[in-house]
């Protein structure tokens, strides 16, 4: 997971464990396993979830 504003701060989570981010603070989860499946579950707060998602295409290539 890279988080930040410009996505400069990394975590490797292993299973059962969990990471909070607070609201508005961009995040970029990934797999970095070629061959190795990865499950997430993502729990939200906000009622109006997808609405209030903010894409920023300028964060875009910083991390591939």
């Amino acid at each position: 997971m890279w988080w930040g504003e410009r996505l400069e701060h990394h975590a490797e989570l292993r299973p059962g464990e969990y990471l909070y981010i607070p609201a508005g603070v961009p995040h970029l989860p990934y797999n970095p396993s070629p061959t190795e499946p990865c499950t997430a579950i993502i729990a939200r707060t906000d009622p109006n979830e997808q609405e209030s998602v903010v894409l920023l295409p300028e964060l875009d290539g910083i991390h591939p």
